[in-house]
């Protein structure tokens, strides 16, 4: 009797799970079927916290994975770098402070060492030259015999070598400095009137500084959206500005990158010393010993890997990749992290379908598949940095990147992951929370040629399908 009832279980345990990968592969397929997806090269990989592998359709196949890539480089930076680690700024002086004529006898020296955030947009209240100004005030400094210096004296504001030339003359291309300034971009503000094909009027440019320039050829176009495009390299100090703005705009803002982050904070130091009123006056001198006057510090390491993942900031990525590698190989060289990257995740995961050109996804070289994606997620699942890791990630349908996809849906707050979007890429991945568990998923979607907007409603269709199937 009980052998009898083994054998029962045992064939409705059988059927469960059959029924259970029928359903799956049916809404697979369903997805598939879909006229604006035929075509496309498509990736899916469904899992439960303990590994066990639930949707596998490509999902050993290699796709390009945009920043979702940034869920490797993230995992890397919490892996390496201490949960209390900030990147600092020193202003300093190698002269003496004369309180009887309020003067500054030596030079003023801002070290920078590549903080990312060193008066970012993305964290307006921890401004370094709101501080600097104070500092000045309470030293009640009116004049500065010696010079404003930008130190270390180098030049070192690089790109990487594997983004598109279209890219790297935009916001989301700037590449890595160690003087990374106002997140290494400016903001060119537009004019234009109601006649398609018209020319376009610039403003105004801010950051301003006095070498860099804009050769505008946007003009006047149907679209809602800003479809204008710069070009232009590091220390080239032309831009050239090609493509539409929307009609009838005023101050209408569009980012294009600095050619030069020094340059630019050299500038607004000497603006802000201009605008306290201290006179400034080169004079020779016996420089004294360093003098400390004011240490600015970053936002904590979790702030900022959060700003890289809720934001998909490309900046933040390359430059805190670069932080968490200098802690084991200090002199290494911007052009050698993606590969160290890989290298790092390939040991580590026990993989061979990665190829890493970047940190950030910014480049159409980087490749991944479905499954290695899934095994940075499970590997973090058992990492003791996973609460943060977790922390850093956007949820659908409530906040970052992923804020659109998922709203007044099941998937609303129990899809945690990230995005990734280029022309013809569309990627997730993440975790489905249900049940009090993790479900690793990840979709990629590449070379399809209808809007992204379609692509992404199927998407999130499935994904919703597939959460309430789990």
């Amino acid at each position: 009797m009980k052998k009898t009832l083994l054998i029962f279980l045992f064939y409705i345990i059988v059927i469960v799970h059959f029924l259970s990968q029928e359903s799956y592969t049916n809404l697979v397929s369903s997805f598939l079927n879909e006229k604006e997806i035929t075509n496309a090269h498509v990736g899916i990989y469904l899992q439960n916290q303990n590994g066990k592998e639930l949707i596998n359709y490509n999902g050993n196949k290699l796709f390009i994975p945009a920043s979702v890539q940034k869920l490797f480089t993230t995992a890397f930076i919490l892996n390496l770098l201490p949960k209390d680690y900030v990147i600092s700024t020193f202003v300093l002086s190698n002269g003496k402070l004369d309180s009887s004529s309020n003067s500054l006898v030596g030079n003023l020296i801002i070290k920078t060492f590549g903080d990312p955030s060193l008066e970012s947009r993305y964290f307006k209240s921890n401004s370094f030259l709101k501080k600097l100004k104070l500092t000045l005030i309470q030293l009640k400094i009116d004049s500065i015999y010696g010079k404003i210096l930008v130190f270390p004296n180098i030049d070192n504001y690089e790109v990487n070598n594997q983004w598109l030339w279209s890219d790297i003359g935009n916001y989301y291309g700037t590449g890595f400095s160690v003087h990374t300034f106002k997140d290494n971009y400016v903001e060119v503000f537009f004019s234009s009137n109601a006649n398609i094909g018209d020319t376009t009027l610039i403003k105004k440019i801010h950051p301003n500084e006095k070498s860099f320039s804009i050769n505008n050829h946007v003009i006047v176009g149907s679209s809602k959206r800003d479809l204008s495009y710069a070009y232009g390299s590091p220390y080239q100090s032309n831009r050239l500005m090609k493509g539409t703005i929307p009609i009838n705009k005023q101050n209408y803002p569009v980012k294009v990158s600095m050619h030069d982050p020094k340059l630019f904070l050299q500038s607004a130091l000497e603006n802000l010393i201009s605008e306290l009123g201290i006179q400034v006056q080169s004079k020779n001198t016996t420089y004294q010993p360093l003098d400390t006057l004011l240490i600015h510090y970053s936002p904590s390491l979790i702030e900022m890997i959060k700003c890289i993942n809720y934001q998909s900031n490309n900046s933040f990525a390359e430059h805190l990749l670069m932080k968490a590698l200098e802690s084991k190989t200090p002199n290494i060289m911007y052009d050698e992290a993606a590969e160290k990257l890989e290298s790092f995740w390939k040991e580590e995961l026990n993989l061979d379908e990665i190829i890493f050109k970047d940190g950030c996804g910014l480049s159409r070289l980087n490749l991944a598949s479905p499954c290695s994606i899934n095994s940075l997620l499970i590997y973090q699942i058992n990492s003791n940095t996973f609460p943060d890791f977790l922390k850093s990630l956007p949820a659908a349908g409530v906040s970052g990147t992923l804020k659109y996809i998922g709203n007044n849906t099941a998937i609303e707050g129990n899809f945690i992951g990230k995005s990734g979007s280029m022309s013809g890429v569309r990627c997730y991945s993440g975790y489905f929370l249900k049940k009090e568990q993790y479900f690793p998923f990840t979709i990629m979607v590449n070379n399809f040629t209808t809007s992204d907007y379609i692509v992404r409603k199927y998407i999130e269709d499935l994904m919703v399908a597939i959460y309430q199937k789990i």
